[in-house]
């Protein structure tokens, strides 16, 4: 008997010293991802390093340490530890860790591989939002518009959710001629991110775009990647007048047409020098003009006319439009912010009607 409990006492001890260990870990690797997220990369490495020499087999441990090599530009030590993490086959990290050795691969200027290697992440993993996006953002690298443009779309079908995908894929769409359905992939991008610094380079680039600014010599600074190698894939010189061939069933000749109205009638009123409202009445004939495209039989199987386009035909129509403007050009007017600031009222009535769809105007 007295044999009995000492076997049952020694198991669990040993079962209670293995929990301590697990919770000594995850305590340490949570330590570790607070320093990263404060830009203490360095720092974060030596406290996820502490956890592997605990367990070396630590797959969120290891998975850790690799953003944190990726984030000091580290490529090397990025994909030694996200690989160890994908031989693994730790479900829960692998879209995770695929992207970030895609990442670094890309860092070492092996694109090629990085591709190849994100599609085999999609053949192992299932469709992901992520795998799409990486390999939609290698092909950009590329300047491989089409296949930028086929990636992200999945991308978007996946997660509606993620600002960086629109932005993408509003580059993608501006670079093939694209630039209607450009501009309100630019405006669905600010809508989820109003306020960063490249929500302010967006907002100037659907300007030029919509023909409210002129273009620049000097193209405007995009995300994603590095300007010189932009300019090498991708040519983006300054136009008078955009593609006016009809695509998709648009007739982008009547969109242009509409613009010029709108930017003459304004013009004559002497209200020139006002971006802000040029910007929003160019939207509104910009939208007015697809209504009637619409209306007028233009084929509607693409995501742009059963989606986008219905989504901000009914922000026009609603009584939040003036609002919708303020809130995507925070980045970019001064006025607009200060706007929200001394309106709270309607900012949260738009917000309301934003997320239910409908007015909150009992609040």
């Amino acid at each position: 008997m007295k044999k009995i409990l000492s076997i049952l006492f020694s198991v669990s001890i040993s079962v209670l010293s293995s929990f301590g260990q697990v919770s000594n870990i995850q305590s340490i690797i949570n330590e570790g991802v607070a320093l990263h997220d404060s830009a203490q990369y360095q720092k974060a490495i030596e406290k996820f390093k502490l956890a592997l020499k605990i367990n070396p087999n630590s797959t969120l441990a290891l998975y850790e340490i690799s953003l944190s090599y990726l984030e000091l530009k580290d490529y090397e030590n990025a994909s030694k530890f996200s690989t160890q993490v994908i031989n693994s086959n730790d479900k829960n990290l692998s879209v995770g860790a695929y992207a970030v050795k895609s990442e670094a691969l890309a860092g070492m200027k092996q694109i090629d591989n990085a591709i190849t290697l994100l599609q085999e992440g999609l053949i192992k993993n299932g469709d992901s939002y992520l795998l799409h996006f990486n390999i939609a953002l290698n092909y950009y690298k590329k300047g491989n518009t089409d296949k930028t443009l086929e990636h992200v779309s999945r991308a978007i079908e996946l997660d509606k959710t993620n600002s960086g995908a629109f932005l993408l894929n509003a580059y993608a769409l501006r670079d093939k001629g694209y630039w209607v359905r450009s501009i309100y992939s630019f405006q669905l991008f600010l809508l989820l991110e109003p306020d960063s610094k490249r929500s302010k380079n967006a907002f100037e680039e659907m300007l030029q775009t919509m023909l409210v600014n002129p273009a620049t010599e000097i193209p405007v600074e995009r995300s994603f990647i590095q300007q010189q190698l932009m300019r090498d894939t991708v040519s983006r010189a300054p136009q008078e007048t955009p593609p006016l061939s009809p695509v998709d069933g648009l007739n982008r000749d009547a969109i242009y047409n509409a613009i010029k109205r709108s930017m003459d009638s304004l013009k004559a009123a002497k209200k020139e020098t006002d971006t802000y409202l040029l910007f929003t009445e160019v939207n509104r004939s910009i939208l007015n003009a697809l209504q009637k495209e619409k209306e007028q039989g233009a084929l509607r199987s693409s995501s742009f006319w059963t989606f986008d386009f219905p989504f901000f035909k009914s922000i026009l129509d609603s009584n939040h439009y003036d609002t919708y403007c303020r809130y995507i050009s925070v980045s970019y007017f001064p006025e607009s912010l200060q706007w929200w600031e001394n309106n709270k009222a309607d900012a949260k009535s738009f917000i309301h009607w934003f997320e239910n769809g409908e007015d909150n105007s009992n609040d």
